[in-house]
C-alpha cells in the first residue's frame, strides 16, 4: 500500500513538473502573424532606451527610430487580454 502511494506521489510530481504551465517557444511552427511579431517587439524592444541615457545615435534602424513613449510601454499587460 505505502509503495503505491509513493509511485502515485513521484507520478503525480513528474507529470506536474514536465506539463507544468510554462509557455513553450515556437521551434518548428512559423513565427506567426505579422501583428503578433509587432507586438512582441514592442513589449521586448531590443534597442537602446532614450530615456535610461544619452541618445546613441544610429542605434536603432530607421524604422524602429522612435520608440513608443514611456506610458504606452507602460501598459502593455494593461491593454493585452490578461486585464478583461
Amino acid at each position: 500500500m505505502k509503495n503505491s502511494t509513493l509511485s502515485v506521489a513521484v507520478l503525480a510530481v513528474v507529470l506536474a513538473v514536465s506539463l507544468g504551465c510554462m509557455h513553450r517557444p515556437r521551434v518548428f511552427s512559423p513565427p506567426g502573424s505579422t501583428t503578433y511579431q509587432r507586438y512582441h517587439a514592442t513589449i521586448h524592444d531590443p534597442y537602446p532606451d532614450h530615456d535610461l541615457g544619452p541618445e546613441i545615435v544610429g542605434g536603432r534602424p530607421r524604422e524602429f527610430d522612435q520608440p513608443h513613449p514611456e506610458p504606452v510601454r507602460n501598459r502593455w499587460l494593461a491593454d493585452s487580454w490578461w486585464s478583461q
